[in-house]
């Protein structure tokens, strides 16, 4: 096949598996910034059941990653994808029709048995040639990145407009029309094979990369178990106002993270990146408890944007350059695995801390944990991550 075919086939592949894992992510984060809020009037609603069932998909998830990716070992990659999709549509319909929160953390449970992260991780890397790989893995990461971002100007003007229930049943649609776009990949694709080298086979970037996106994970979803609550009893901010943060703040941190991306990528140089996107994370969440003024608040969550979007585009991005295709399946299943684990510690810790401490205590101790991890990245990464060309 002629390389100008092959380069769009593969930038078309990695379109459409951006496509799927963005509009699963959507359904996901579309829910985090006013969960807090609309389930206070579910009967059995306490802070802690609610952090339970904002991060207990993360759990399921977490749990079967691995399984997810042994089944797509044997039966192929999209029919797992199919099946991880219906599941989250199940999950949805449940807790669309939830009247109580053990039916909503069931709910979420079930949209979290959908655990097709790693899979389609491993199939992109499938579809690719190992020199365009972390091209194709940073298309996916900013994919994720963009619903993120994008859930952050949505959420509140689709929760004022279509409640809670109606939320969920959008996180449907956007399942089915996941199918639709996996159903368009063609065939059953043939792993790339390519030979191992010796920092494929060290798991410490590995596991340091499954650490660091345990605690991003992990930081995020306490984050908006925390800050709803804040934004309504500290500032008098009602939930249809909510915008007026997110909207500028996720413009703003655009501004600035494109250009940061493209001369990261340009230059293999996002294990130098980490270390500094966590203690943008930690100054932004650290701060956030003092902030005496919405505009303040305002730029304090574009700080927290710009690193947490630089840090979710650029980790799958370095850790394609550290896993070949011999035990592919098992090294992006821990980082998956580890992915959903923090989403679930979370948001259990948020709901516990909120219970207990209140919001300022948690996002405190969430900064500080952000700042010491920053600091054992700097720390490690020198002699952890393989530096040079890229393969």
């Amino acid at each position: 096949m002629p390389e100008n075919k092959e380069k769009s086939q593969e930038l078309r592949y990695a379109a459409t598996l951006s496509g799927v894992i963005t509009l699963r992510m959507l359904g996901l984060f579309l829910i985090l910034p006013v969960f807090m809020i609309l389930a206070q009037g579910v009967k059995g609603f306490t802070p802690q059941a609610a952090g339970i069932a904002v991060g207990i998909y993360g759990l399921t998830q977490a749990v079967l990653q691995q399984p997810f990716g042994w089944l797509s070992d044997r039966w192929g990659r999209k029919p797992v994808l199919l099946l991880g999709l219906a599941l989250f549509a199940a999950g949805g319909v449940v807790a669309a029709m939830a009247d109580s929160m053990m039916l909503l953390i069931i709910g979420r449970a079930l949209q979290g048995c959908g655990a097709i992260a790693g899979v389609a991780m491993a199939l992109a890397a499938d579809l690719t040639r190992p020199e365009r790989r972390p091209v194709i893995m940073a298309i996916i990461g900013i994919g994720i990145g963009g619903a993120f971002l994008l859930s952050m100007g949505l959420s509140v003007p689709l929760a004022t407009l279509l409640g809670l229930q109606g939320l969920f049943w959008l996180t449907v649609v956007f399942a089915i029309m996941g199918i639709g776009l996996v159903l368009t990949i063609p065939g059953t694709p043939v792993p790339q094979e390519e030979p191992v080298h010796s920092s494929t086979v060290d798991m410490r970037p590995v596991w340091l990369l499954a650490a660091s996106v345990f605690l991003l994970h992990g930081a995020m979803t306490l984050l908006f178990v925390s800050l709803p609550p804040m934004l309504v009893g500290d500032f008098g901010f009602s939930l249809s106002e909510h915008w007026k943060i997110y909207v500028p703040a996720m413009a703003g941190s655009i501004v600035f993270m494109l250009p940061v991306l493209r001369k990261v990528g340009a230059g293999g140089s996002e294990a130098t990146m980490l270390p500094w996107a966590f203690l943008i994370l930690a100054l932004a969440i650290g701060i956030l408890p003092v902030s005496s003024n919405l505009a303040g608040l305002g730029v304090l969550l574009a700080i927290y944007f710009l690193g947490f979007n630089l840090l979710e585009a650029s980790m799958p991005s370095l850790l394609s350059r550290i896993t070949g295709s011999r035990g592919r399946g098992r090294r992006l299943g821990i980082y998956s695995t580890f992915q959903f684990l923090g989403a679930f510690f979370g948001g259990v810790a948020g709901g516990w801390l909120l219970t207990y401490f209140g919001s300022q205590a948690a996002l405190l101790l969430a900064g500080a944990i952000c700042a010491v991890w920053g600091g054992v990245l700097k720390w490690s990464s020198p002699s952890t991550f393989p530096t040079g060309e890229r393969r």
